[in-house]
């Protein structure tokens, strides 16, 4: 294979894997501010249980509250009850009175409307809080494991990027300036396979003639329908070793 051209298949290579990490690094900060933002909405949730839980408990009290002075209003109606001199005055004593117990069973109705909810709401708060737990060991493992992997791929970038210098800089310069024109025009793929007579990157066929010169690998040659640096690799060479059957002598 012609020198250059072996360089820039190795570079191609190269700068596809400057590539592959620079966007895994790009991606694990985005990764982990995932992560954060689950757990925070996690928390989020489990702060609204709580003040909804706070709020019911306040609202009960209060309602608890309420009955004992609608109890006195009872108490002194049915007191008042053996003074009255008419008809019409018990009357309005007895309508006094069984309005002031229909409010207590009002409110009775909302405080055990409030301890229904009051029970799920604290089912929740228990389940929330057992899963914020949970979820915040495997962010801090997913977090450490995103770290960790950030840096391992930061040494790997480097010593592919000195690599790619070395390999620029092996190279003649006119075959930098097109290595860099087609990466840029080609979506960063400047260097095509020719596999079966056929540009792997764009799937046109090539000549015969072409293809033998490509086979060569002895110049620089372009893909006549992408423009890509075409090279081929010979395929691996296998021996087929078949065991032959020997025929019997005469005497077997």
């Amino acid at each position: 294979m012609h020198p250059d051209l072996k360089l820039a298949v190795e570079l191609q290579a190269v700068d596809k894997e400057i590539a592959r990490l620079s966007a895994e690094i790009a991606y694990l900060p985005r990764h982990i501010q995932e992560i954060e933002s689950k757990l925070a909405g996690t928390q989020r949730q489990l702060e609204a249980d709580r003040q909804g839980l706070a709020q019911n408990q306040r609202e009960r009290r209060k309602l608890e509250g309420d009955i004992p002075p609608v109890q006195q209003k009872i108490s002194k109606y049915k007191g008042q009850v053996f003074e009255v001199k008419t008809n019409e005055q018990y009357r309005a004593l007895q309508h006094e009175i069984e309005f002031n117990e229909a409010e207590i069973r009002k409110i009775e109705d909302q405080i055990l409307e409030r301890m229904v909810a009051a029970e799920e709401l604290e089912g929740r708060v228990k389940t929330a809080e057992k899963q914020l737990g949970a979820e915040r060991a495997v962010a801090e493992k997913e977090k450490a494991e995103a770290s960790a992997r950030t840096q391992a791929d930061m040494q790997l970038l480097a010593e592919f990027e000195r690599r790619r210098a070395e390999y620029r800089g092996a190279m003649s310069a006119d075959l930098v300036r097109a290595y860099d024109t087609l990466a840029r025009t080609r979506k960063g793929v400047a260097v095509a396979e020719v596999r079966d007579s056929t540009c792997s990157e764009c799937n046109v066929r090539l000549r015969p003639q072409a293809f033998q010169q490509v086979r060569s690998s002895d110049q620089i040659l372009r893909c006549e329908s992408c423009g890509r640096i075409q090279y081929y690799i010979p395929p691996a060479i296998t021996e087929d070793v078949s065991e032959t059957q020997m025929a019997p002598g005469p005497n077997g």
